[in-house]
């Protein structure tokens, strides 16, 4: 068994531009950072000078007032370097936790604007990953690698602008090993960054097959698929041991051929300058002063190739979270938008059309409906009628391909998404629980909600008691999106969280969970209660549900072939009929599997 991730090309290297972009907003604990670096490796490239002077002009020159100065002078590098290190090391920490900061909390504001339909392709794993395992990635580049990179690149500087003014000759003997660091470098990078969009990309694909498997645990148990699944775990997890294995021979690779040409630089350089010293050409201090550069030289070189690894992974992360951040939603807020004004809670659906890709054939056909104040109306349909789209239009998840919805005669494309959802309120079939306590749960919905409304809500609905009955009642913390709780206990805390809300307009995707009969009557009559006084849409999946309702919409193939009371429309013999008699005819066939 092998569950193959979908291909996606890998994202473009993002725009220099770009990633300096990123850090502007904090560019003056940055630039703190780099006058820090400067101090240091300005210091660091003196010393071998300082070295050179104290052999020159105080050893072979036998000067002991030389010696002393040198000392001093030494002593002043020594100072320089610490206190650099100090300011780049307090000032890039700082910088770094201040854009990392930032950069989390744009993520997930970004996340929060994407669309439902992002969220329906979009594996959750990968998003994970996206938001910890890449971020986690920029983090250990931005606090420890950027500030190595920027050292390494003034040393490099610093080191060779020296070695060239002090002696050509000695600088050329130096860098004859350059042309192979090119060749070798360009060989390298367009490699390490690939395996590393590949390592990025197959981490993904593992965290999605654990949550995956987490998620769906009870499925895995009851039907013994364990042995497959962790198979499927063995080839997702080889996927990304085979990309960091091939990164590992490539860094074998570039990193041994660093090691080698430093010895080959060394002897270049002992050679030319004992030839330079016979001629007089050069001091003795200036080849010492040189075999002291070219470690200074080779320390960011070999500091390079140590980063290099973390600055492709950085870059494929770079890539990964400004392909994220790029990603636009398709539902937008018009520049313009406004409040929702309420009214009585009528809804008008005019000449509505609806398609979730330009190549994909319409859900929702030229769809007209009036639906007056306070009116229960019950949508019932096979599955994929268009009725949970419908939901979702109501409350602009989605926008018409064509045509208008509105709710009291305001368009909901010109209205603010919050002020719309804030009074017309969808509950899912599955109500999802948070991390908190079951009070939290029913609050969450209307966050100045007080404990006494919060109880006064499970009173109204009829079902305090029952929430009572659980350890610690509203104060049980609930834990695992819910699953502490049973599913009756689920479906009350939904409800009880759209009655907080105190909704003009209510869309209800019934919920259809196997609940013991005392359970089943409760939720049956807490829906009833809030559905009380309100406009209401009910995606009916029980028949008492649709016999309750003042009005059914009979769904097929995106539109509403039947519309009227349901008493009305059981007797005309009709669609509504074959699914009353065809949804009784299941539900006596389950009873009779049960007993």
């Amino acid at each position: 068994m092998r569950i193959a991730a979908a291909w996606e090309p890998p994202p473009p290297r993002p725009p220099m531009r770009q990633m300096l972009a990123e850090f502007r907003p904090h560019r003056r604990d940055y630039l703190t950072a780099c006058v820090g670096v400067l101090l240091m490796t300005t210091s660091a490239v003196a010393m071998p000078l300082v070295i050179a002077l104290a052999i020159d002009r105080g050893v072979e020159g036998g000067s002991t007032t030389w010696v002393w100065r040198s000392l001093a002078l030494g002593i002043a590098c020594v100072l320089g370097q610490f206190v650099g290190s100090w300011i780049e090391y307090r000032w890039m920490g700082r910088f770094a936790e201040r854009y990392l900061h930032d950069l989390r909390g744009s993520l997930m504001d970004h996340l929060y604007r994407l669309d439902l339909d992002y969220f329906t392709h979009e594996p959750a794993g990968r998003l994970v990953a996206r938001l910890t395992a890449d971020v986690e990635n920029l983090q250990q580049f931005v606090q420890i690698g950027l500030s190595m990179v920027l050292r390494a690149g003034a040393l490099f500087t610093f080191t060779a602008t020296v070695m060239f003014v002090r002696s050509w000759q000695l600088a050329l003997a130096a860098f004859i090993v350059v042309p192979v660091l090119v060749a070798i470098s360009i060989w390298y990078r367009p490699r390490a960054y690939s395996v590393q969009l590949d390592i990025r990309e197959a981490t993904s694909n593992m965290l999605a097959h654990v949550n995956e498997s987490i998620v769906g645990m009870r499925v895995v148990q009851a039907f013994a698929i364990e042995p497959d699944l962790q198979e499927v775990f063995r080839d997702v997890s080889h996927d990304t041991y085979d990309a960091k294995r091939r990164s590992g021979r490539f860094a074998a690779t570039y990193y041994s051929t660093i090691e080698f040409l430093h010895p080959v630089a060394l002897a270049s350089v002992i050679g030319v300058g004992a030839a330079l010293v016979n001629r007089d050409a050069i001091t003795l201090g200036t080849v010492v002063a040189f075999t002291i550069y070219l470690n200074r030289l080779f320390e960011p070189i070999q500091q390079f190739t140590e980063l290099n690894s973390m600055l492709q992974s950085a870059g494929a992360s770079f890539a990964r979270v400004f392909e994220f951040k790029a990603r636009r939603p398709k539902l937008v807020e018009h520049p313009g938008a406004v409040d929702f004004v309420p009214g009585s809670g009528a809804i008008h659906i005019e000449g509505v059309r609806f398609r979730y890709s330009d190549d994909a054939p319409d859900v929702i056909s030229h769809l007209d409906l009036e639906i007056p104040p306070c009116q229960r109306v019950a949508v019932v349909g096979t599955s994929g009628a268009g009725k949970s789209t419908l939901a979702k239009l109501l409350a602009r998840f989605y926008d018409p391909t064509e045509g208008r919805v509105s709710v009291d005669g305001q368009d909901v494309r010109v209205l603010t998404s919050s002020s719309l959802r804030r009074h017309v309120v969808v509950v899912p079939q599955e109500g999802f629980l948070f991390d908190g306590t079951v009070a939290d749960n029913i609050g969450i919905s209307r966050p100045d909600a007080s404990r006494d409304e919060i109880e006064r809500a499970c009173a109204a609905l009829g079902f305090a008691d029952r929430l009572d009955a659980i350890p610690d009642g509203l104060d049980a913390v609930v834990s695992n999106r819910g699953l502490t709780l049973s599913s009756g206990q689920r479906q009350l805390v939904a409800l009880a969280r759209a009655f907080v809300a105190e909704p003009l307009v209510i869309v209800l995707d019934e919920a259809t969970s196997n609940l013991d009969p005392a359970t089943d009557m409760l939720v049956e009559d807490a829906m009833h209660r809030l559905l009380a006084d309100r406009t209401a849409i009910v995606i009916a999946h029980r028949i008492n549900t649709a016999l309750r309702a003042d009005r059914v919409l009979v769904m097929e193939h995106g539109r509403v072939i039947e519309d009227g009371p349901p008493l009305e429309l059981e007797a005309h013999g009709g669609a509504f009929a074959r699914w009353v008699a065809a949804t009784r005819a299941a539900a006596e066939s389950h009873d009779q599997v049960r007993r």
